[in-house]
């Protein structure tokens, strides 16, 4: 739409990405790998679709010791809270698929409020079994256990 004839745009999915090896320059994501359920896959297909020298930034939530009640949610999945790994299982998933360079480069910690902000209260009672009290306890419990756990953080690597 915007008459430019050096993007392209595809469709696809993030563990099957549609197009060639070695192919890209710049990958860049913004809360889209904790999603996947299959981060081994998304990592490899990182690396297996940047060129030599291409690089990636990815933007994510990222989550220490994520307590089981909280990682199966359903519905925490689309807060990006459910699917959230440890920063260090990223850097390392990265690592082993051969990227390098491999950094955080931005580290936010949330605090109970934001935690709070990003479970939120609607059409969360019944899903793991919690159903004791209002959505909003809920909310405000885990947000309090997971306090200092839950960071947003960028990650930069490169394809050698």
């Amino acid at each position: 739409a915007a008459g430019l004839t050096n993007v392209e745009v595809r469709k696809g999915l993030i563990e099957e990405l549609p197009v060639a090896d070695a192919s890209i320059d710049w990958i860049i994501s913004n809360c889209v790998i904790n999603l996947s359920p299959e981060k081994p896959k998304v990592f490899a297909e990182i690396a297996r679709v940047l060129k030599p020298g291409g690089r990636m930034l990815i933007a994510d939530i990222v989550a220490e010791d994520l307590p089981a009640e909280i990682a199966s949610h359903r519905r925490l999945y689309s807060s990006c809270l459910a699917g959230a790994v440890s920063a260090q299982a990223y850097l390392e998933g990265l690592q082993q698929v051969g990227l390098v360079d491999v950094e955080i480069t931005d580290h936010i910690i949330y605090d109970a409020a934001q935690i709070a902000t990003l479970i939120g209260s609607k059409s969360l009672e019944g899903e793991s079994g919690e159903g004791n009290g209002s959505d909003d306890d809920f909310a405000r419990q885990w947000a309090t256990q997971l306090q200092g756990k839950v960071a947003s953080v960028k990650i930069a690597a490169r394809k050698p």
